[in-house]
């Protein structure tokens, strides 16, 4: 028996003891399991809480002065309007850039169409400049993972249209490259586009209407901004109503209960994560509780192997590959499932919790999960390291003389 591998022993005395590895795989199995689960699960409310949050609206909106003060809300419904910044809005804002703390300055151009292929009901064709939009682009970029081309489009969830077909706006045949997922907000009554192709369209909206959309050309609706932390939104709001009123812009800050949602969607998550930690606490406590156990049951089985010649050194290897065996059958178990429940119960957490989700991408699922098996191997093997040690010192003199 000596003169087979520490790991051909090892895989031996698993197998002589089938239900005693049975309990110690199924205990790692769940640790491993609940461990990705829950860190898919709050890597998905995090990202869903912090899109969400953008997503709901800037530190502050830039909307035409005189226009509706309930434009922010106009943005949330998605109810279809056309109205226009003067040419110069954004040379303005960057004039103001240090001095109120700006971070991100981004224009959208709003287009409304009121019949369309596509829809029984009036749409809002929204274009993003790509480059600097904060708003839309993380929820695109999860539907779509690409830069938008020019004449491409994103519909909503309530807009009929799927990946190749083409839909009719102004006359115009624009491709759809792909679906948004359902926000329960105007977004899903949205279509987006680039800032090329919406230029475009308003060529063809003022053709067919017979007159200019606005006086100067101007094609940015909004301008949304966010501000460098340490920056007081209402304080920031005020000073460019003081000094751009005159000049046809008016800022909105954004509502409290924007702020509010997201700090709620977040405290979500760092629940979750305590509850992570506090799992793996209670393996580590369980998993060295069982190694301990059986290694004293174990004690008089180890005392004969070090009487047929065995080091402390061997013993302690044998009891560790035993560990690292028992903690990599869970561990993969553990992770199969929890995958296979992750793709098939994710929608059903995300409508039973009633919160918005991002799932990671493939990449991000695939490090999590051997994130999560590595956790769980190491945590098997910390938790049985203690009771291998004790176990490798079992003295045989001793055992000799107690017998």
């Amino acid at each position: 028996m000596l003169g087979l591998s520490t790991f051909g022993i090892a895989r031996r005395n698993l197998q002589r003891r089938p239900w005693r590895s049975f309990f110690l795989i199924m205990a790692i199995l769940l640790f491993s399991f609940f461990l990705f689960a829950g860190s898919v699960l709050s890597l998905s409310l995090s990202r869903g809480a912090e899109s969400t949050a953008n997503r709901l609206g800037a530190d502050i909106m830039l909307v035409p002065e005189g226009f509706d003060p309930h434009v922010d809300s106009i943005l949330l419904s998605g109810k279809p309007s056309n109205f226009y910044l003067p040419a110069n809005a954004m040379e303005n804002v960057r004039n103001l850039e240090a001095d109120i703390g700006i971070a991100q300055m981004s224009p959208q151009t709003f287009l409304a169409t009121l019949s369309a292929s596509c829809c029984s009901y009036p749409v809002q064709l929204v274009g993003l400049d790509y480059d600097t939009d904060f708003i839309v682009k993380p929820w695109m970029e999860n539907t779509l993972g690409r830069r938008l081309l020019d004449g491409e489009i994103i519909v909503g969830y309530h807009v009929s249209g799927w990946p190749g077909e083409t839909i009719k706006f102004f006359g115009k045949n624009l491709t759809v490259a792909g679906r948004l997922e359902q926000t329960g907000m105007g977004f899903d009554a949205m279509v987006f586009m680039n800032r090329a192709t919406i230029a475009m369209l308003s060529r063809e909206a003022e053709r067919i209407m017979g007159r200019p959309l606005t006086n100067d050309g101007s094609l940015t609706s909004v301008i949304m901004l966010k501000l460098r932390p340490g920056y007081d939104s209402v304080a920031a709001a005020v000073e460019l109503n003081r000094q751009l009123n005159s000049k046809g812009i008016y800022a909105l800050f954004s509502k409290k209960f924007v702020n509010s949602i997201g700090a709620s969607l977040t405290a979500v998550s760092w629940i979750i994560r305590g509850g992570l930690f506090l799992l793996w606490i209670l393996a580590v406590l369980i998993v060295a509780l069982i190694f301990a156990l059986t290694m004293a049951e174990r004690r008089g089985e180890l005392g004969v192997l070090r009487a047929l010649g065995a080091s402390r050194g061997k013993l302690l290897r044998l009891c560790l590959t035993e560990a690292f065996l028992i903690s990599g059958y869970g561990a993969v178990l553990g992770i199969m499932l929890g995958g296979a429940s992750v793709m098939v119960g994710s929608p059903m957490i995300k409508d039973a919790l009633r919160l918005p989700s991002l799932l990671p991408s493939f990449t991000g699922l695939s490090l999590l999960a051997l994130g999560s098996a590595g956790a769980a191997v190491l945590t098997g093997v910390f938790a049985a390291a203690f009771s291998a040690v004790r176990a490798s010192r079992v003295d045989v003199h001793e055992m000799m003389r107690g017998a």
